[in-house]
């Protein structure tokens, strides 16, 4: 059987008529976050598609006060944070912290943070005295919003995870960016390219572009996660052996 290609010059309009409407969901979200009429967001989707990269670019244009805060987070962190971005109009990403949400005490905490009631109300029932030597009360009520960005669901190993995202999503508006299929990723990578510029600041042509991205669809199956990543990796070897490209590309996935 032969191997499945895929090239950067195919029909994909329909397509991206698709990420273009994800897209502008998400940004209609983050404004409505920012001016405090919203409460929170959960973006989804499968790793290095550009969440991170669009949801930013959002927030610069709408928000006026937020954080964005990657990887590992303690409890005690969520709830302080939560505290200091408590204000209509306040925005707190949490930008894929599966540690937080993926314990009974943090999804606990965001639940009460993402609720739909009328006033959401958060304790932090710890006896510690380390909140009060930070000046935070134990609890508060909070009018800010949630933005969670997150790869659950495209992670078998993420069961738990997985489950307690589940009981955030009734309190949530949600957007799924794509699939997790190869397919779906290098369609992605290829509208990042196109319509979002993901390549611009290496001033390639556009028949290097072409040539960058094809590359990467004949060689779609041997990639075992497609991401945007890949596609930088790519570039910054095109960029310093352009003769020599294709020998060394497949250094950027194996």
């Amino acid at each position: 059987m032969a191997q499945k290609t895929m090239t950067a010059t195919q029909d994909y309009s329909k397509d991206f008529l698709v990420l273009d409407r994800n897209y502008e969901s998400i940004r209609s979200y983050i404004k409505h976050i920012s001016q405090g009429k919203l409460r929170s967001l959960i973006i989804n989707g499968p790793p290095g598609v550009g969440k991170t990269v669009m949801t930013n670019q959002f927030l610069q244009e709408n928000s006026t006060n937020y954080k964005s805060v990657t990887g590992h987070m303690t409890l005690m962190s969520l709830y302080a944070m939560l505290y200091e971005y408590r204000n209509p109009g306040d925005v707190l990403v949490l930008d894929d912290v599966d540690s937080v949400f993926s314990s009974i005490e943090g999804l606990n905490i965001l639940k009460a943070a993402m609720d739909t009631t009328r006033q959401r109300h958060i304790n932090w029932e710890s006896s510690s005295n380390l909140l009060k030597n930070l000046g935070i009360p134990t609890s508060f009520d909070f009018n800010g919003g949630v933005v969670l960005i997150t790869n659950v669901g495209f992670d078998a190993t993420r069961g738990k995870a997985h489950v307690h995202l589940s009981a955030l999503k009734d309190r949530s508006y949600w957007v799924r960016v794509s699939d997790g299929t190869q397919e779906s990723r290098y369609k992605q990578v290829v509208y990042m390219t196109y319509k979002k510029g993901l390549l611009d600041s290496y001033g390639f042509t556009t028949k290097e572009q072409v040539h960058i991205l094809n590359y990467i669809g004949e060689h779609i199956q041997d990639i075992p996660q497609l991401s945007l990543r890949t596609v930088i990796k790519c570039a910054d070897i095109y960029q310093l052996e352009p003769n020599n490209f294709e020998e060394l590309a497949q250094g950027a996935w194996q």
